[in-house]
């Protein structure tokens, strides 16, 4: 039995997913997920997944500041960005109108799994 592999724009909304949860807990910003950021994150998802995984780190020491839960949390999804770069290391800087249904999916259910355990540390 064969394992198929995520798309590139899938893995993409995933990692968005896990940025986004990352910034809020530490920062207590859920910009990311407003629509006019995800609407242009699904369609040039290259430019702001560079711009984000830049701010990566700032916003685990931030979420640490804000205590062990925090600090906890925030390691657990800053070790999974790993996971969610595409297999060639590169993110596509446009994807057409099936792609981006295929990121917000992967965001989508993504960020649905982090809400579910930590939803409470957002605020």
């Amino acid at each position: 039995m064969t394992t198929t592999q995520p798309s590139p724009a899938h893995l993409c909304g995933q990692l968005y997913a896990t940025l986004h949860t990352l910034r809020a807990i530490g920062k207590r910003d859920r910009q990311l997920a407003n629509d006019s950021f995800l609407d242009r994150a699904k369609r040039h998802p290259g430019p702001q997944l560079r711009e984000h995984l830049k701010k990566a780190g700032e916003h685990l020491l931030a979420a640490r500041t804000r205590g062990p839960k925090h600090g906890q949390a925030a390691d657990e999804v800053f070790r999974a960005i790993a996971d969610f770069v595409p297999p060639n290391g590169r993110f596509p800087d446009y994807l057409d109108t099936k792609s981006q249904a295929d990121f917000a999916s992967g965001f989508h259910s993504q960020f649905g799994k982090y809400a579910l355990t930590h939803d409470a540390l957002f605020r």
